[in-house]
């Protein structure tokens, strides 16, 4: 089974005998067959024909349209893929003890997550100012459980990550460098790869969400509010680090992509990948999604245990019980 990128401008995707078929000027690129197939992500101008989409929406296969310089645009949903019950429960919870409970959950992971991955990567650099950042994050986090109201919560999870991204840059190496998360455009090359692994991790949720029937417009944590998918936002949080933050520090320690695979925009003064950067970056990420963790019962790779964790919250939430779910936290 394969996640398939689709990257090149003016490539375009059709079915043929089974298999999924990818053109480019004309002239047949690469054969896929339609039953390995476990999703299509498109990017920019990309065009697919009707008979595939078809054949997709039959076939349940996830299929994606994201930007190359990290926006998700939107996603192809078969009409019986929704759970009117579980949707109906999404709208009855808005507000709720439940939704309070499970925010505080999600937020004291996330914090969890980022404190175990600057010490981890501390342990070697041995940096004072990192250690006394873990401090002050590990004050917030545990008054996230003492916490009664959604907006407080949110107040600890921006200081925290104020916190966790200025200890994050002393663990970027030369020739990269990172003065503090910034986006809409990314103002830097490291910038540049968190918020494109942002919005492939965000796919993957909002994926996720549809796949079990929820709506991923109706969440528990972030402000509901028009063209939000509140939900993906909010289960995805126990991820960001756990995945993107330590894959984006992988790659610069490992020298796996160099400065000159950015570029700046004259346009949006932003920084971006190019083809060739988000090719590397697109096999980091499949490689990463691939590998095996044991957090949950039994051995999964990530992107089965992220739709393990979407799965649960569906239970939980259609039983009213914040008890059900546990987001991961890493050791």
């Amino acid at each position: 089974m394969c996640v398939v990128y689709v990257m090149n401008p003016g490539a375009f995707i059709s079915k043929r005998n089974g298999m999924v078929c990818i053109w480019q000027n004309h002239k047949l690129a690469k054969n896929i067959p339609m039953a390995t197939l476990e999703g299509l992500v498109l990017m920019d101008k990309v065009q697919i024909s009707s008979q595939l989409v078809a054949e997709l929406l039959e076939k349940k296969i996830p299929t994606t349209w994201v930007s190359s310089r990290g926006r998700f645009h939107g996603h192809l949903e078969s009409y019986d893929a929704v759970h009117v019950f579980r949707q109906r429960q999404q709208v009855l919870e808005q507000g709720t003890l439940f939704a309070l409970d499970v925010s505080k959950k999600v937020v004291a992971a996330k914090i969890h997550n980022q404190i175990t991955l600057l010490r981890r990567y501390n342990r070697l650099q041995e940096s004072p100012h990192i250690e006394e950042i873990i401090q002050q994050m590990g004050y917030l986090q545990k008054n996230v459980p003492r916490t009664v109201a959604r907006d407080k919560i949110m107040g600890y999870e921006g200081s925290a990550a104020r916190l966790y991204f200025s200890a994050f840059g002393e663990l970027v190496s030369e020739p990269f460098t990172f003065h503090g998360r910034n986006k809409r455009p990314p103002k830097d090359a490291v910038n540049a790869m968190l918020s494109f692994g942002y919005t492939l991790l965000f796919q993957e949720v909002y994926t996720a969400i549809c796949t079990y029937g929820m709506n991923p417009y109706f969440g528990f944590l972030h402000t509901l509010r028009n063209h939000h998918p509140a939900l993906a936002s909010d289960l995805m949080e126990e991820w960001r680090a756990i995945l993107i933050d330590s894959m984006v520090l992988s790659i610069i320690r490992r020298h796996e992509m160099d400065i000159q695979q950015f570029h700046p925009d004259e346009t949006s003064h932003g920084i971006y990948m190019t083809k060739a950067g988000r090719a590397v970056f697109l096999k980091a990420y499949e490689k990463k999604l691939r590998s095996h963790n044991s957090y949950q019962s039994g051995t999964l790779t990530f992107r089965e245990s992220m739709r393990r964790q979407v799965e649960t919250y569906s239970q939980a939430l259609m039983k009213e019980d914040s008890s059900l779910y546990e987001p991961v936290q890493i050791r």
